[in-house]
């Protein structure tokens, strides 16, 4: 057993201190409780120390994200949507289910991904379209300067506008891209709470393993 919780815990580094103790001391007690000494029988009843650690990790980082609140800034929002992702991702991949549900799974990520793909693509499309417009507009101004200052005032001002147009959009743009990941992790964590259970200890905690 304590080989077991040695590793489960070298796993948690992610965790504050507390966290990982209060988490591991659970976990010890329901085993000593359910008189489980040996490393298989504990792979038995919670899974490979890797499978809990990041089971634990997602559910941590779900709830974190959904104690944010409207003081968080978007780009702690982000962040933790992307941690949120990532974890949930892993415990997902990690957890032993059905070939059915796992291809459900995989169908599910793929499109996610290639939605995601698809969209911060065609941003980034446009925007290097219009920097490129830009700036094409003000090599032409700089070059025909010398032959009509007209000409040369409207190619700079029509690059300039470009580029403070883009500036203007930019707050929609990390709007649209914050949107996208909370989108995702709303998406990714619904697969977790429909194919990753409770496990036994989380269902019934010590009592449950007194009455076994």
């Amino acid at each position: 057993m304590n080989n077991y919780l040695d590793k489960f815990n070298a796993l948690l580094v992610q965790l504050k201190d507390t966290e990982r103790e209060e988490v591991v001391e659970f976990y010890r007690e329901y085993l000593l409780d359910a008189q489980i000494q040996e490393y298989d029988e504990c792979v038995a009843e919670l899974g490979t120390p890797k499978q809990l650690a990041r089971k634990v990790l997602a559910d941590y980082s779900i709830k974190f994200n959904e104690d944010l609140n409207g003081n968080t800034s978007k780009t702690q929002q982000s962040r933790a949507g992307i941690r949120t992702i990532w974890w949930v991702v892993l415990a997902l991949i990690s957890t032993p289910i059905t070939i059915p549900a796992l291809l459900v799974i995989a169908l599910a990520l793929v499109v996610i991904a290639a939605l995601a793909f698809a969209a911060v693509a065609t941003v980034a499309a446009l925007i290097f379209a219009a920097t490129m417009l830009a700036i094409s507009m003000l090599v032409a101004g700089v070059g025909v300067i010398g032959q009509s200052v007209w000409v040369a005032c409207f190619y700079i001002g029509a690059g300039l506008t470009v580029l403070g147009g883009e500036l203007l959009v930019a707050p929609i743009v990390i709007w649209f891209v914050n949107l996208i990941i909370q989108g995702i992790s709303i998406l990714v964590q619904r697969l977790y709470h429909r194919f990753v259970k409770k496990n036994r200890a989380e269902r019934g905690g010590r009592h449950h393993a007194k009455n076994r």
